[in-house]
């Protein structure tokens, strides 16, 4: 209980902290996060998260499971509108900043927006790390609308099968689609079942009838039976680093690695600039390798060269960097799976 008390004591604090620094309000309920000024303000919405446990466990011949995954809780970063409270597009500069730097002093490792649009969000280092398809319903599916007694078995359904595709997804609960129930009827949606032979074949969600969001089937050779899907996609998540020692944690490689990576960051000055990145089967870590005084600018010669939201999109297996052995080498913890924030 100590414990407890005094984690949320640090809490308040930094997120105290945050508010004079920015001039800005901060207030926080049921979790959520929210700093305000006239204008509007940013919600951050937690998003527990499974994301891949590096380096794998042994236990070749099995099919991937939640001990594979370790628990993570980033926040979405969603925008408040001044005088309805309703979400809001726009973000002004002082509270993208507040919103990242409470983030970064409260050691998460990455945050999340959730956009069909990424070009707001590129200068503050945000990157795609996951994109939709768009889904039509085929005439003739057989579903049902998931009631309180099957929300417990879609949870453990939907975690088995982004399990076994991909190293970051919101983990799911029966209070998540409860929850999750309940926006979308207030939408005019549902959550709805696939069901063949009193078996569960997969699940997807709606707001309008022909507008499908969510898609997620135990066998991915179904899916045209069920759906129309479109040839492009569309952004579904962008995501940003924002404490760099902490996402390093979760990267590690098969056998000592040694990287010089020049890193470019637009919030975080900490992040901006030359480092050696040292990976090793038990995680990784960066140290600052500053050129030496009177050395010629570019002297120190990186081995690659990017931006932060091109790190976050490599980690999650959206982007490759480069191509040769050593890269190869490192265990990532994608790809990634979002698209229903709570």
């Amino acid at each position: 209980m100590e414990q407890v008390i005094k984690s949320e004591l640090a809490e308040q604090e930094i997120r105290s902290g945050i508010a004079a620094k920015y001039g800005v309000t901060a207030y926080r309920e049921d979790g959520q996060i929210t700093f305000a000024e006239q204008t509007g303000g940013v919600r951050l919405v937690p998003c527990p998260s499974a994301m891949r446990r590096n380096p794998p466990l042994a236990g070749a011949g099995r099919l991937p499971c939640m001990a594979d995954v370790v628990r993570v809780v980033p926040y979405y970063i969603c925008g408040i509108g001044a005088e309805t409270g309703d979400a809001a597009d726009v973000y002004t500069d002082t509270l993208m900043r507040a919103a990242l730097s409470y983030q970064n002093r409260m050691r998460v490792p990455f945050a999340l927006i959730n956009t069909d649009s990424a070009l707001p969000y590129e200068q503050y280092g945000f990157h795609c790390i996951c994109e939709k398809a768009e889904y039509k319903l085929r005439e003739g599916t057989r579903f049902v609308v998931a009631d309180r007694s099957s929300q417990l078995t879609l949870a453990h359904f939907v975690n088995a099968a982004l399990c076994r595709k991909y190293g970051l997804f919101a983990i799911r609960s029966a209070l998540y689609y409860e929850k999750l129930q309940a926006r979308l009827e207030a939408q005019g949606g549902s959550v709805c079942l696939i069901k063949e032979n009193d078996g569960l074949k997969g699940y997807f969600t709606y707001i309008r009838p022909d507008t499908v969001g969510e898609v997620v089937l135990a066998e991915d050779a179904d899916i045209e039976r069920y759906f129309e899907v479109s040839d492009g996609k569309k952004p579904a998540t962008m995501a940003r680093i924002v404490n760099l020692s902490e996402m390093l944690r979760h990267i590690s490689s098969a056998g000592k690695v040694t990287v010089a990576i020049r890193i470019s960051d637009p919030v975080f000055a900490q992040n901006d600039g030359l480092f050696i990145w040292y990976l090793d089967e038990n995680g990784s870590r960066m140290e600052s390798a500053e050129e030496p005084q009177g050395a010629a600018p570019g002297a120190m010669r990186p081995e690659i060269s990017v931006t932060i939201g091109e790190l976050t999109a490599f980690f999650f297996e959206h982007i490759k960097l480069k191509q040769n052995l050593k890269f190869d080498s490192i265990y990532l913890s994608g790809p990634a799976w979002l698209h229903e924030p709570l």
